[in-house]
């Protein structure tokens, strides 16, 4: 998103978020353009490490700055380029498929916009990849807190620890199950959707064959064989009556 330095530069020294909720780290710097549009921003994690991050990595939720995590943008941008290079070769297809274009003109669209979409969905595939690596720790990580839950309840169960030191843990606990499992949620759909955009080649295609229907013309030297085969009238009586024969011409 586009973030104007006058409106941002309130975030300086304060803490960030992700969509799930977690405390991230603080602001520490901006990198703004000519035009007072911030372009970069310095982010200092909590444990010693600084990582400068383009701007379109935040947003502004209810006053609070929230950060983007890489795969949540690079999801996007994959999906909408899968879903229009999809719309693109179904166009080109159908144009083909009704005569539309010229054979060569489509093999050499067709060629092209494959090899876009082979390497689209080569990208899609390694960020699945990547997102189903997520989602394997953050079980693990949801298997070890549901553990130290379980633990914590039977401490204060045999009163091992008092009932202020289970509330503060055990709330610290939820929290991040809470959080882990929401965003488990949202990389399980995430993978369901770039999964989903997908093209199937179809079956040979080829263009539609208009039929011609024939031109009837009327002249002089030609006669229609439908008009030879019907009934014929006496010569000298036609002829008396229309003064010369009408000749027809089929023109294919």
């Amino acid at each position: 998103m586009s973030l104007e330095f006058n409106e941002f530069k309130k975030f300086l020294g304060k803490h960030i978020r992700d969509n799930y909720g977690r405390t991230l780290g603080r602001v520490v710097g901006l990198i703004a353009d000519v035009n007072q549009q911030v372009t970069d921003v310095e982010v200092e994690f909590g444990n010693g490490e600084f990582l400068k991050c383009p701007s379109k990595q935040f947003s502004m939720e209810s006053g609070t700055l929230v950060y983007l995590y890489p795969w949540e943008l690079e999801s996007i941008e994959i999906a909408k380029a899968l879903d229009l290079a999809i719309k693109r070769i179904q166009a080109l297809d159908e144009l083909f498929r009704m005569g539309e274009i010229p054979v060569e003109t489509y093999d050499e669209f067709k060629k092209v916009h494959e090899a876009s979409l082979k390497e689209l969905k080569d990208k899609r595939d390694n960020l699945i990849a990547r997102l189903k690596s997520r989602v394997d720790k953050l079980n693990a990580q949801i298997r070890e807190l549901q553990m130290f839950r379980t633990s914590l309840k039977m401490q204060k169960s045999t009163a091992e620890i008092s009932e202020d030191v289970f509330k503060d843990a055990i709330s610290i606990v939820e929290d991040g199950l809470t959080k882990s499992f929401n965003e488990k949620e949202q990389l399980e759909h995430t993978i369901a959707r770039l999964s989903k955009l997908d093209f199937k080649q179809p079956s040979a295609i080829k263009p539609e064959v208009k039929s011609v229907v024939p031109k009837i013309e009327i002249g002089s030297g030609f006669t229609s064989p439908s008009i030879e085969g019907s009934k014929t009238e006496d010569k000298s009586a036609k002829d008396k009556k229309e003064g010369a024969p009408i000749n027809v011409k089929v023109v294919e």
